[in-house]
């Protein structure tokens, strides 16, 4: 005769009442630990727990496996993605281009998320973590170097910031310019520019401020990147939209 699986579930209790039972065993399940943990708290072998866990549910552990393997890849991203422990790693190790594009990537997660845009962080233990804004993969910049072309009479100097354009596929380049200094409000001001619109180029050079006053007497458009500063609203759409 069958037995019931709370006959089943009394026996097991009675035998190892003295472990938590199947209180325990449930939990553990739950923990996601694996046949050979559970097994080894019990006392058995991983084959004697898988057939138990058959028998009290009646389906295989491979499900617990899976949902295990998912949680271990979630954490090693969350491990590989925390830009704080990187950007120490970095500094410590003196790679300063990698503490550098991880600090301004810091910069653009922390500037989304404090105006409402989802943030997604994509990184492989020795690779540069990738992001993604609203499912916009971006690509992040950032300098405090100052680049002066020339300098007028009687007027201030034309100060850019000059940047390598990258050359692959994303849907936004971020660029941001670190206008220092640390204590300042408006110390970073952000270029949100479609790929696609600069797609092809090898560099290119921004400002703070576009000024448009020679532009303005001949009747000439603006910069064409001054549409693109602090453009947030940009980044609201999924991509394609």
């Amino acid at each position: 005769m069958k037995m019931s699986r709370d006959r089943k579930i009394s026996r097991f209790d009675e035998k190892y009442r003295h472990k938590g039972g199947f209180n325990k065993f449930t939990s553990m399940v739950k923990e996601l630990n694996t046949l050979e943990e559970i097994g080894r708290h019990f006392g058995f072998s991983r084959q004697n727990t898988a057939g138990l866990y058959m028998s009290f549910f009646a389906d295989s552990y491979n499900e617990i496996q899976s949902k295990r393997k998912d949680k271990r890849a979630k954490e090693a991203q969350r491990r590989n993605a925390d830009l704080d422990a990187r950007l120490v790693e970095y500094e410590k190790l003196g790679k300063e281009r990698s503490a550098k594009k991880t600090f301004y990537t810091k910069i653009v997660k922390e500037k989304c998320e404090s105006i409402g845009l989802s943030v997604d962080l994509l990184a492989k233990r020795d690779s540069a973590v990738r992001m993604k804004i609203n499912g916009n993969l971006v690509n992040i910049s950032g300098t405090n170097t100052e680049t002066i072309y020339h300098i007028p009479r009687k007027r201030r100097p034309s100060i850019y910031y000059r940047f390598a354009v990258t050359n692959r596929p994303v849907n936004f380049c971020i660029y941001v310019l670190d206008l220092g200094p640390d204590d300042d409000e408006e110390r970073y001001t952000y270029y949100i520019i479609p790929f696609k619109d600069i797609e092809g180029l090898t560099l290119i050079t921004l400002k703070d401020r576009y000024s448009d006053y020679r532009r303005k007497r001949s009747g000439e458009p603006p910069s064409k990147y001054a549409k693109y500063r602090n453009a947030w609203h940009l980044l609201k759409n999924s991509p394609g939209k």
